[in-house]
C-alpha cells in the first residue's frame, strides 16, 4: 500500500510541476519556492528618420510605354570571317575570370559554314560580357577571341569579322 501511495504522489507531482516559464512562483509539498526574474536586454528599437513623404505603392510607378518589362533581351549575331571555306566551330560563351570564354556557361556552340553564321540568343537583361572563340579544325591551337559586352545605347548585334 505504501507504494500505491508513492506512485500516485509521484504521479500528481509529475503532472503538476514542471513546465512553466516567466515569473512565477511554484509551490511544492509546503516548501515556497520563487523564480528569480531573468533579466534579457533587448536591443533598443530603431526607427526610421521621418522623411515626410508616404512609401511609394504599385499605383504611384509611372513607366515609359516603350519600356516593356522584359528581363530577356534579344541578341543577333552575325558572323562573317571572310576566310572561304575553311571548317571553324564558334563558341559563345559567358566571360570567364582569365578573359576566356566559360564552357559551363556557353549560349551558342555551332559549326560556321563558309566562315559564316547569323543566329539569335536570348540573355538575361543584366550587365553580361560576353566571348566568341572560333576554333578552327586543322590549322591553330589558339582560337581567334571576340568580345561582346551589354550597352543599352548600343544595337544588340554580336558582330564578329
Amino acid at each position: 500500500m505504501k507504494h500505491y501511495t508513492l506512485v500516485i504522489i509521484s504521479l500528481m507531482l509529475a503532472a503538476c510541476g514542471g513546465g512553466g516559464e516567466g515569473d512565477s512562483a511554484t509551490e511544492s509539498a509546503g516548501t515556497n519556492v520563487t523564480q528569480a526574474p531573468t533579466t534579457d536586454t533587448m536591443p533598443p528599437e530603431t526607427t526610421p528618420p521621418a522623411t515626410g513623404v508616404d512609401p511609394e505603392t504599385m499605383n504611384d510607378l509611372t513607366i515609359a510605354p516603350e519600356f516593356n518589362l522584359s528581363s530577356k533581351l534579344e541578341l543577333d549575331v552575325d558572323v562573317d570571317l571572310n576566310i572561304g571555306d575553311t571548317r571553324a566551330f564558334l563558341n559563345i560563351c559567358l566571360k570567364g575570370d582569365d578573359d576566356k570564354a566559360d564552357y559551363n556557361q556557353c549560349l551558342l556552340r555551332a559549326p560556321l559554314v563558309q566562315s559564316k553564321l547569323s543566329s539569335s540568343l536570348m540573355l538575361a537583361n543584366s550587365g553580361l560580357e560576353l566571348v566568341a572563340e572560333v576554333w578552327f579544325y586543322d590549322t591553330q591551337s589558339e582560337p581567334l577571341r571576340y568580345y561582346w559586352k551589354n550597352d543599352s545605347e548600343q544595337p544588340m548585334v554580336f558582330t564578329i569579322r
